[in-house]
């Protein structure tokens, strides 16, 4: 019928009237006519997604505010790095450590020649100035073996203890 309404305004002769030519009201009746019968379109329905709320832009950072996260980032590296530099330290130490360990294993005699344990004591000499007086000294082969052992067992403990505090820090 669309069609058909259309062609008949296309084809009519025009006829001048108060409101336009005939022609022209005929268009206008025919162009309200399909505005009518089109279908409706359907709104979209508001999903999780629309309804969420929308994140807030980032504000623009002050100098200082800038300045203050980068030290607290560099105080947080530094620390790290000491931690990392400790924890190499003991690892040095505990190869060469762990070498003598090796040493003192071949070892048979009561007292070792490799090696002996040293304690001594801060003093004062005549003159008050500090210097460290010898109290006494091991050379027991099992004893300093045991001692190393100890050492040994410890300093890997305290390597583990940084390399947890470097992954979490």
């Amino acid at each position: 019928m669309k069609k058909a309404n259309l062609t008949a305004a296309n084809a009519a002769p025009t006829v001048e009237t108060e409101n336009g030519t005939e022609t022209q009201i005929i268009n206008d009746v025919v162009a309200e006519a399909t505005k009518t019968d089109a279908p409706e379109t359907k709104t979209p329905t508001p999903t999780a997604e629309t309804e969420a709320p929308k994140k807030e832009a980032p504000k623009a950072q002050t100098f200082e505010e800038l300045q203050k996260l980068l030290d607290t980032e560099l105080a947080r590296l530094n620390y790290k790095k000491r931690l990392a530099q400790q924890r190499e330290t003991f690892i040095n130490s505990m190869g060469s450590l762990q070498l003598y360990i090796e040493e003192l294993a071949t070892e048979n005699e009561f007292e070792t020649q490799s090696g002996k344990i040293t304690f001594k004591v801060l003093g004062t000499d005549r003159y008050d100035h500090p210097n460290f007086i010898e109290t006494f000294t091991i050379s027991n082969t099992d004893i300093i073996r045991k001692f190393c052992d100890l050492l040994f067992s410890e300093m890997k403990q305290k390597k583990t203890e940084l390399e947890t505090q470097l992954l979490t820090a």
